[in-house]
């Protein structure tokens, strides 16, 4: 951007001048770079002076940051940037002295005398064509002197800030002054001429605000004239955030008002335009070819001046529509076509052309348009090619290519000034380029040249013509290169002139001088274009044009001489280079030589033996006059301490040796002998000389040790046959464990000539089963002067693409394709196929929760030898207290018991699983063994994994480890389910007398029940139940429970047989006393039935016939416990109990049909209770007995009512209803059967005989 004045590139922003503030350290009147005083007072300009000290401290530094921190010069070019940040408008904010110096408005004419009739002369800007000794006078446009003059000379606001002292006993006098002040301020402003806003701003000193400090500030502002919104005030000790508010307050005001002024300045400028004739120059031009400037001309200067107006104004859409009108008329025939080519003033068109191409870019960029941008970028171009072409000096010179770096540096600027919107979701393109607006027409046929390219694309282009540039400027004929002074005639110096063109370019003795190295200066700028260029690529991830511009880099270094420079900037890239990879092999070489001729120059001999490995490669195209022997380098310092060590792999070397490993099969087995090859290749040109590798390593993924092949023999008895085949022996070196994987060694011929392929067969031995896979192939060279690796850990290849097996076949090498539809680099080493059995002898079905399960693990070895054997049971289920299981005979109890330990530390509630091991030392071949192990019972009915594995090795083979597997189910079921009933029964002891109590003896308030419980068997054989009890789980505090059985079977001595899914029925009574009188809660007890079984041992005794085990466990009796509802008693309410008398007739005694029929009324509480009793007739039955009475009894007592029934029909249930209702809570109590009597929800039932 050098070849612009920076007035005609930078961003017009309104110009903002603060003074009156002193900086921190700064003493008296303002001094330093930062402050401007206006024009020099030479040229006769206005100056506004004032001696008043400014205003220092900390509220004045914190004020004047703040205010410069608003300055918008360094902003984005971009209309949503100004837009979150100023409102739209941003200002350029800088200070001034007290004293500032304005610019005439009006040239001084008086040097000039009047015309032939007397007139006066015109006097006009000193900056306007009609001025003598302006610098466009009489013909020129515009000049940068302008732009100048509005941009960093006439604000558009005047900040002054003044101190307002809060001292009573000054405050008269220092307010007089700020007066007088203001007032001379004032009046030199307004003799200027300038329509600057003039505004003051009041800062007080520190201490108390009077109540006067408004009056105060009125009286000075109607003695000055000042306008109330140009006068502002800050009180005193602000905060930061206050200064900050007060900033922001300060400068909105002023950006209203800036608009106005430069849009006062669009206006006057607009009248100019539009005037008819044009005003008479101060005094006319000298005779001979000068002219005045045309009305094209005009109106070019002032659509510029309108243009940069609104640019001002930040109406950038204004600014780019007048910008374009004076682009437009510059090129018209009246503008540009009346120029001569060797006029000084064709050049000053072309840089207003250019100034206005680059405006109206900035234009675009504020829109965000990029497309459009780029378009006209193109258009100017080819327009100021034809402009060059047809009437300038042509484009095949160093003056257009200066030109030509000039116009990208331009954009490339812009770019980085500018915001670039980002490109939209889903588009491929990412940030290498701008998609077209969706403003342009869907029509419009857009190029892919015509999106926008980040800036690196333009910095490469600028360092493309800069290298044009140079081949140009070296072709400039030495004669032309001769500085002035040396030239023999001053004509000799003008056809200088016509031929070379100097627009952006020096003279020819100054572009290329006639000296040592005049073509430096080019490829320092070449660098510095390509090395931004290059971080603008890396950051887009254009690995392409990041590897082409270092290349570009380095040559220019070396161009340089700066060998170590190109070095540093080669040798990366040469690691990674893509080149390699998509096989630009061209490329490749040149890259290649270079690097080695800096690499020699510099001394690095690893670089040196790298780059010597791969141009070996028959890709690269051989040299006639270079010896390609690796061995034979010569390059190494003979005074190095330590040779070189390099090391190689196949993702940043194109190799000129290429290796492969191919397995025979897809699969072998533990123990077996498996197959592979071994295949190097040369990629050596013909030229080459043959390599003499030392060693070849081999390393795999899985369970195969590393191979090492290692040289033999003298390289000179190697073959030279293209093919060669040889099988090689490994020497077996597994003397330790095999999960160590040693080494395992052969040796071979290892020489390589160019061209040829060896094969080498081997024979491997898997000691374990596993994936196997080619990890990576090392060959090594060893030489007495370097020391070379190269590894290949790629299996994508061609070796593997194709793979073949080379072997010899009568008597010549044949190979064949193997491999199809598999991966030959892996092989699946498969356990050996194992032959110890594993079987469990009298395993159940299932098995009952309670009891042991007894396992018989019996082992049967089919191998051919003796083996070492190792058992392990693995016990696994969901269930948070897991069954245990151990071995029968109490084998590696410590073990177990460690097992158990850790087992409970890191059980989790999802699977809970528990291990046990034994170890056999040896089992002879056809032998077997049974081991006994036995699980604990279950916790509760759960179905457990059982997995039993096997891991042994054979006498004949100890490296070899086998294993085998088998998983069982072990159910543990419910045995049993139970029904129960809980029925009332009549107590017949005797209650307490309630008016004789004996308070020494315990109370016999007692409740008799009957609970029934109903037995099913869920086993899938018939079981032994040796008893059945019923236990009380809980009871309530004060109360007392008795339990005895009361079925016969269950009194019956000897043991019961309970069948799959037969019930069996078992009665218990039970008795709860009351212990405390008083006590009236009800009463809530729980059972648990508790049933003590086995199983048959006869029928065990015919299972261990039928399976014969030789070991195990013996019947025992198991007790499994059911869980019963809980009842509850309300042992303090009254109730009534029906029973049969024992007058009933059964059978044939008595009297058929008579049923005596006895009602017990229970009174357990300490209250006097009432009842109403009534008997219902029926036609079912005769009754004798109270038919409605009234019963009143006493607490702690009971009463029983008895009648006698007569019932119509034999062999019916008859139902009688009497109907006892208390008195006092009108409550009817329920009936409740006894023994032989029913009910149902009518109420009681009775069978009759």
């Amino acid at each position: 951007m050098d070849a612009f004045p920076p007035s005609y590139v930078d961003h017009n922003l309104p110009l903002v001048l603060i003074s009156g503030l002193a900086a921190a350290g700064e003493a008296g009147e303002e001094a330093g770079e930062a402050i401007v005083s206006g024009v020099d007072g030479a040229d006769g300009g206005v100056c506004v002076f004032s001696d008043f000290p400014p205003v220092s401290g900390a509220v004045a530094d914190g004020l004047l940051a703040a205010l410069l921190a608003e300055d918008a010069s360094f902003w984005p070019w971009s209309s949503r940037y100004f837009s979150h940040k100023a409102n739209g408008v941003g200002l350029r904010i800088q200070r001034a002295s007290r004293t500032y110096t304005l610019p005439r408005k009006k040239a001084d004419t008086s040097q000039y005398a009047p015309d032939s009739d007397g007139l006066a002369p015109v006097p006009h800007s000193p900056l306007s064509p009609l001025t003598p000794g302006s610098e466009v006078f009489p013909d020129g446009m515009v000049t940068p002197s302008w732009i100048s003059k509005h941009q960093c000379l006439v604000p558009a606001a005047f900040v002054n800030f003044f101190p307002l002292t809060t001292d009573t006993n000054m405050s008269t006098l220092k307010d007089n002054q700020l007066k007088i002040e203001i007032n001379s301020l004032k009046r030199d402003w307004a003799q200027s001429g300038y329509k600057t806003r003039f505004v003051v701003v009041f800062l007080f000193d520190d201490g108390p605000v009077l109540d006067d400090a408004n009056f105060r500030i009125s009286s000075i502002r109607k003695a000055t004239g000042l306008d109330p919104r140009n006068v502002f005030t800050l009180p005193p000790g602000p905060s930061p955030l206050d200064i900050q508010r007060f900033v922001k307050s300060l400068l909105f005001s002023i950006r209203g008002a800036a608009v106005e002024y430069y849009r006062d300045l669009s206006k006057h400028s607009r009248r100019k335009r539009n005037r008819t004739t044009i005003p008479p120059p101060t005094a006319p031009p000298t005779s001979g070819t000068s002219q005045t400037l045309s009305q094209q001309g005009w109106n070019v200067r002032y659509e510029f001046k309108l243009g940069v107006l609104a640019e001002f104004r930040q109406e950038m859409d204004a600014a780019g529509r007048s910008y374009e009108t004076a682009y437009d008329l510059l090129f018209g025939d009246e503008v540009f076509g009346a120029i001569a080519a060797w006029s000084p003033r064709f050049d000053e068109a072309r840089m207003l052309a250019d100034v206005l191409a680059l405006r109206i870019l900035r234009c675009h960029f504020w829109l965000e348009q990029t497309t459009p941008a780029v378009q006209f970028w193109a258009a100017h171009r080819r327009r100021i090619q034809n402009i060059a072409q047809s009437r300038g000096k042509g484009t095949n010179n160093y003056g257009w290519e200066a030109w030509e770096v000039n116009w990208s540096l331009i954009m490339a600027h812009i770019i980085s000034r500018s915001y670039i919107p980002p490109s939209p979701v889903g588009t491929n393109s990412g940030p290498i380029f701008v998609l077209s607006e969706k403003t342009l027409l869907s029509g419009e046929r857009v190029s892919p040249w015509d999106f926008l390219h980040h800036r690196g694309y333009w910095l490469a282009r600028a360092a493309k013509h800069t290298a044009r540039r140079r081949l140009h400027a070296k072709n400039i004929p030495q004669e032309d290169r001769l500085p002035p002074d040396q030239h023999n005639t001053t004509s000799q110096r003008k056809a200088l002139s016509n031929v070379y063109d100097t627009y952006q370019a020096p003279e020819p003795h100054v572009e290329y001088p006639i000296d040592d190295r005049p073509g430096d200066k080019y490829s320092h700028q070449i660098l510095e274009f390509l090395a931004e260029s290059v971080a603008e690529f890396a950051k887009r991830g254009q690995v392409r044009m990041v590897e082409k511009q270092k290349f570009t880099m380095a040559k220019e270094y070396v161009r340089l001489e700066a060998w170590g420079d190109a070095l540093d900037i080669l040798r990366p890239l040469w690691l990674q280079i893509s080149w390699r990879r998509e096989g630009w092999w061209h490329l490749m070489e040149e890259c290649a030589w270079l690097l080695r001729d800096c690499a020699v120059r510099c001394g690095d001999y690893e670089t040196i033996y790298r780059i010597d490995w791969e141009i070996m490669n028959k890709n690269f195209t051989n040299r006639s006059d270079w010896n390609y022997d690796i061995h034979r380098t010569g390059t190494t310092d003979e005074k190095a301490s330590e040779k070189p060590v390099i090391v190689l792999t196949d993702k940043d070397v194109a190799s000129c040796i290429s290796m492969s490993f191919i397995f025979n099969s897809s699969s072998g087995n533990v123990g077996e002998p498996l197959r592979g090859q071994l295949v190097l290749q040369s990629d050596c040109s013909r030229k080459s000389s043959p390599i003499h590798l030392s060693e070849v390593k081999i390393t795999f993924e899985g369970g195969l040790p590393p191979v090492r092949i290692l040289a033999d023999g003298n390289p000179a008895d190697a073959s030279e046959s293209s093919h060669t085949h040889a099988s090689i022996s490994l020497a077996d070196g597994q003397t330790g464990p095999s999960s160590l994987l040693q080494e395992i060694k052969g040796n071979a011929n290892l020489t390589l000539f160019p061209g040829q392929t060896r094969a080498f067969t081997l024979t491997l031995i898997p000691r374990e089963a596993s994936d196997v896979r080619v990890a990576s192939i090392t060959l090594m060279v060893a030489d007495d002067k370097f020391d070379l690796t190269y590894t290949i850990s790629s299996t994508s290849n061609d070796a593997y693409a194709l793979p073949r097996w080379w072997a010899e076949s009568k008597g010549s090498i044949t190979s064949r394709r193997i491999g199809k539809g598999r991966d030959p680099s892996s092989c699946q080493i498969l356990p050996k196929p194992p032959k110890v059995l594993i079987s469990v002898p009298g395993l159940r079905d299932a098995y009952y929760f309670g009891e042991k399960a007894g396992l018989n693990i019996r082992l049967d070895n089919n191998e051919d030898a003796s083996a070492s054997i190792v058992v392990e049971l693995k016990l696994s289920g969901r269930s948070e207290s897991p069954a245990a299981i151990s071995w029968l005979d109490g084998a590696d109890v410590e073990e177990h018991s460690k097992e158990i330990e850790e087992l409970s530390a890191s059980q989790t509630k999802e699977v809970a699983t528990q291990t046990i091991r034994r170890k056999i030392a040896e089992l002879g071949a056809d032998e077997h063994t049974i081991l006994p192990a036995v699980v604990v019972e279950a916790p509760h009915p759960i179905q457990y994994d059982l997995e039993i594995s096997v891991f042994y090795h054979l006498s004949s083979d100890p490296e070899a480890a086998i294993s085998k597997a088998i998983s069982l189910d072990l159910p543990f079921i419910q045995p049993f389910e139970a029904n129960y009933s809980f029925l009332p029964q009549l107590h017949l002891s005797p209650w307490p007398d309630f008016f004789n109590i004996d308070e020494s003896e315990v109370s016999n308030t007692q409740q008799r029940w009957l609970l029934n419980s109903t037995l099913m068997s869920f086993a899938r054989e018939a079981l032994v139940i040796e008893d059945v009890k019923l236990r009380v789980v809980a009871i309530e505090v004060g109360k007392v429970c008795s339990i005895t059985t009361a079925s016969d079977s269950s009194k019956e001595p000897g043991n019961r047989y309970i069948r799959p899914e037969e019930p069996q029925s078992t009665d218990f009574i039970v008795v709860i006393e009351r212990l405390v009188m008083e006590d009236r809660l009800q009463t809530g007890v729980s059972f648990e039935l508790e049933i003590k079984w086995r199983r048959d041992e006869q029928q065990d005794v015919l299972e261990a016939e039928a399976t014969s085990p030789e070991i195990s466990l013996p019947t025992e009796s198991v007790v499994t416990s059911l869980a019963v509802p809980r009842f509850s008693i309300p042992m303090s309410e009254p109730r009534v109990l029906a029973s049969l008398g024992p007058e009933t007739s059964h059978g044939n005694d008595g009297v058929p049909g008579l049923i005596q029929l006895n009602y017990t009324l229970e009174n357990p509480s300490m209250h006097f209770l009432t009842f109403n009793l009534t008997m219902e007739t029926s036609d079912q039955f005769a009754f004798s007995g109270p038919k409605s009475m009234t019963l009143r009894l006493v607490p702690l007592s009971r009463h029983t009512l008895q009648y006698s029934l007569l019932a119509t029909r034999r062999g019916v249930w008859i139902q009688p209803q009497l109907v006892i209702v208390d008195t006092y809570f009108n409550k009817t109590l329920r009936i409740l059967p006894t023994e032989s009597i029913k009910s149902d929800a009518k109420g009681i039932l009775i069978w009759v005989d």
